[in-house]
């Protein structure tokens, strides 16, 4: 009871106080209307949505990996027939059953051109890819296709 007394003798001396026109403050945002104080009112201080809004983040472009490029057709080499420098092979393709196929430079196998015919070998390309077909192996076992990247050449240039 003696708290509570006590605390109303202080309210009472505060009273006093203002009514006496002496205006003791200690905080001087208790002089401001709280009509001015709306901003606090409506978003309170230590409210998660008062925070600044987070930098927007620039969305990374996801790029997908290329395609593995198709692999070389599967072509067994029966025979070459070269006359006069233009050659032709008797080719096996998978793909087109057990029929046997006649194909020149310039023919398409599977998607491949066929880049050359030389004696014992048949050369396929696609873009910059080379595939090797020989007529005659060293092995019993069918071999598979050896895949060489095209060189290229330089331009020899003029010298001063």
């Amino acid at each position: 009871m003696i708290v509570v007394l006590l605390v109303c003798a202080q309210l009472a001396r505060a009273a006093e106080q203002l009514a006496g026109n002496e205006v003791v403050v200690d905080n001087p945002v208790e002089l401001q209307p709280l009509e001015q104080l709306s901003a606090t009112r409506d978003k309170p201080l230590f409210s998660p949505l008062r925070r600044l809004p987070a930098k927007p983040v620039a969305p990374v472009a996801r790029q997908e990996p290329p395609p593995p490029p198709p692999p070389p057709p599967s072509v067994v080499v029966l025979g070459i027939v070269s006359e006069n420098g233009d050659g032709q092979a008797a080719i096996r393709a998978a793909g087109k059953g057990d029929k046997v196929v006649r194909v020149r430079a310039g023919d398409d196998v599977s998607g491949w051109k066929v880049e050359r015919i030389e004696p014992r070998r048949l050369v396929l390309k696609q873009g910059e890819r080379s595939v090797d077909f020989a007529l005659f192996t060293t092995t019993a076992k069918p071999s598979k296709p050896v895949e060489r990247p095209l060189r290229q050449t330089k331009a020899a240039s003029p010298s001063n």
